[in-house]
């Protein structure tokens, strides 16, 4: 082998050995002109996801387990029902599963479908109202619990330099969710009258995907607003070319 080749294999051995170590067990790297990336980047999201339920502390990425929402006003009275949630929490987020995923690096855009298995929420609730024509007033605990959600996402990046060293970063990143099955349960309706609450709760239960529909847009903003979060914490650790080497 010529001299020269010599010394450029080993500069290459050298930088693809120096990313390998300094890149995370928990971050699996794929190369930006993979005819597979797609299928290498599903994985790498599979892998990090008992990373994410604890957080990375090193990254400031925080815990998706429990997954804090906060305060969420759902319905504002303008449809004739008021609904709000208070200190909302939600369990299961980090077990989503990516169903089809489409990268492109020449328009900087991924496209991901996943589902979410289940995932169980709770709470303080705020509602005032009527629901299907019945009368509903109450305040007080809720949990819920959801089944085979499914979401859409779209994350939008570009590339920037900073100090000479290239980062992707996030232009958009849009989530919707399709409802899927579950049950609701708000407890102390009607100031805690058993056979009245019992009715609504049946009801909305009975209409969970109507009833669901009109809730889930705030959900999908939390969710999306959160993930955002997490993925624009990773992006900045690391370069471009440390997360996807030529």
């Amino acid at each position: 082998m010529h001299p020269s080749l010599v010394v450029a294999s080993l500069l290459i051995c050298f930088v693809a050995c120096s990313l390998a170590a300094t890149m995370p067990d928990y971050i699996q790297v794929c190369h930006r002109n993979d005819p597979e990336l797609s299928k290498c980047l599903k994985r790498s999201v599979h892998n990090l996801r008992p990373y994410l339920a604890k957080g990375i502390k090193e990254l400031n990425v925080p815990p998706l387990e429990p997954l804090y929402i906060g305060d969420l006003n759902f319905l504002d009275g303008s449809a004739g029902l008021t609904v709000r949630a208070k200190k909302m929490n939600i369990l299961g987020a980090s077990n989503f599963e990516i169903t089809k995923l489409r990268a492109s690096t020449q328009s900087r855009r991924f496209d991901f479908e996943l589902i979410l298995p289940h995932l169980h929420g709770e709470g303080l609730y705020e509602i005032n109202g009527n629901i299907l024509a019945l009368p509903i007033k109450g305040s007080g605990p809720f949990t819920g619990n959801f089944t085979n959600f499914v979401a859409y996402v779209r994350v939008q990046y570009d590339i920037k330099t900073v100090n000479d060293l290239e980062y992707l970063h996030v232009k958009e990143f849009a989530l919707k969710i399709r409802t899927g099955k579950g049950n609701l349960k708000l407890e102390n309706l009607f100031n805690g009258d058993k056979v009245l609450g019992d009715v609504i709760n049946d009801t909305i239960n009975q209409n969970f995907e109507v009833f669901t529909n009109d809730l889930i847009a705030p959900i999908a903003r939390a969710l999306e607003a959160n993930f955002l979060v997490i993925t624009s914490k990773i992006l900045e650790n690391f370069t471009y070319s440390e997360l996807f080497p030529v």
